[in-house]
């Protein structure tokens, strides 16, 4: 199937199912059979919740427009910039939210271009805090989480993340276990 057609199903699936909760969206766009464990896909659902839930509490633009720029923008992120390049995908992409969201650009004045630019430091600067190696579902969570937050402290506006637990950790071979802050441990016995 083709990317961009995976990509409008996500616009469908955000439009269709607009909430608050961007961690809600988040575990339903990766339960689609074409969001493997590791890929680029994350990048661009990362913006994508975020727009929606951003929208669900401002309600002031064209949802569908917004998201089809977010997923456009997102698809030019390359895969794997985390290990070579020294960023993720998905901190970028929190980063993208804001600029769509604010209607920032290269040539923006005033503080919008600065906090477009600070989201994704944040963002990164958590998903460093964890560590490595890679984990697209961990490092997209902790993006989406570091967007809330800057979104209330920065803008006044409050998103309702719901909490997150790993279901793939066995589909990881690269996973951290015990140190993912989201990681749900196994067949523990009493």
């Amino acid at each position: 199937m083709a990317a961009d057609t995976v990509y409008q199903r996500f616009v469908d699936v955000c439009v269709e199912n607009a909430t608050d909760d961007p961690v809600k969206l988040f575990r339903m766009l990766i339960r689609d059979p074409e969001v493997p464990m590791h890929s680029r896909m994350h990048h661009i659902i990362v913006p994508m919740v975020l727009v929606t839930a951003y929208w669900s509490v401002v309600r002031d633009f064209d949802l569908r427009s917004y998201l089809n720029e977010a997923a456009e923008r997102a698809s030019e992120v390359p895969e794997m910039i985390c290990g070579y390049w020294g960023t993720c995908g998905s901190a970028v992409g929190t980063g993208l939210f804001l600029s769509v969201v604010t209607r920032t650009n290269p040539i923006s004045k005033g503080k919008r271009w600065a906090q477009c630019n600070r989201l994704t430091s944040e963002s990164l600067a958590r998903i460093a805090d964890v560590g490595g190696p890679r984990c697209c579902k961990r490092n997209a969570v902790l993006s989406i989480q570091t967007a809330c937050a800057f979104l209330e402290r920065e803008f006044g506006i409050v998103l309702h993340p719901s909490a997150y637990g790993c279901t793939r950790s066995d589909d990881n071979r690269e996973c951290i276990g015990h140190r993912c802050p989201f990681y749900i441990i196994k067949n523990v016995e009493e």
